[in-house]
């Protein structure tokens, strides 16, 4: 397959409620959160947001403190990542007067039960600095925040990440070296609505025609090259 990035549906979303964030006022609350299950394209999605708006975007790691945790936005913000937590802090929020950048803080989930004390951080550089910050996660993200009322009352942008669309996945499929035919994209957007999946089953169909002198491949074309039974795709 080609290497390039797709525009699906759900990148359209998060693009348009980040954008939205970052021109609010000054004064307004920016927090977001873009949730939804595991191989949706939520990586590729985050990283290709974080190019386009100039957006920090940090991964959120277990073993996290308050500080290391400012360390890594630092890190991301290309300023200097050494001294204690409350200078790191006062350093990310004076970096970002300066230069306003939105934060994507991914994979949420891991510091959500158990990490209060750096979720009250993320919660002071959004006031202080009035930028958008953005959380990313699973399902359950969205029930969890909203324990905390007055902290949840920061949000103002909720997206869900949804499974691919049909026309998602015919972009998707137009990145093959091979043609997929209409009746193989219907067949690839119902049974599989994880982009993982799609792209592992397009590559073996790839070396598939490729043996076979096929350009194009259709569903009798896949049931025949069976790539659909190894390893319980």
């Amino acid at each position: 397959m080609k290497h390039q990035f797709i525009e699906t549906e759900n990148y359209i979303k998060c693009y348009e409620a980040l954008d939205e964030m970052v021109s609010l006022p000054d004064h307004s609350h920016k927090m977001g959160l873009f949730y939804g299950e595991f191989g949706l394209g939520k990586t590729i999605t985050l990283e290709r947001l974080a190019n386009d708006t100039g957006a920090a975007l940090v991964r959120t790691l277990g073993g996290w403190t308050p500080k290391s945790m400012l360390s890594d936005i630092c890190y991301e913000l290309g300023v200097d990542d050494s001294g204690s937590t409350a200078t790191l802090e006062t350093r990310v929020i004076n970096t970002l007067i300066a230069d306003p950048r939105p934060i994507i803080i991914d994979e949420i989930d891991t510091i959500l039960s158990g990490h209060k004390n750096e979720m009250v951080v993320l919660r002071d550089i959004h006031d202080k600095a009035a930028v958008p910050i953005v959380f990313t996660g699973m399902e359950q993200c969205l029930r969890l925040l909203r324990r905390d009322r007055h902290y949840f009352s920061r949000f103002v942008n909720i997206v869900k990440i949804t499974p691919n669309t049909r026309n998602d996945i015919a972009k998707y499929c137009q990145s093959a070296e091979i043609t997929i035919e209409e009746d193989l994209v219907d067949y690839l957007h119902t049974k599989y609505a994880n982009l993982r999946q799609i792209k592992t089953i397009i590559i073996r169909l790839e070396r598939f025609c490729e043996d076979n002198d096929l350009e194009s491949a259709n569903v009798q074309v896949l049931k025949t090259s069976k790539v659909e039974e190894r390893n319980e795709i």
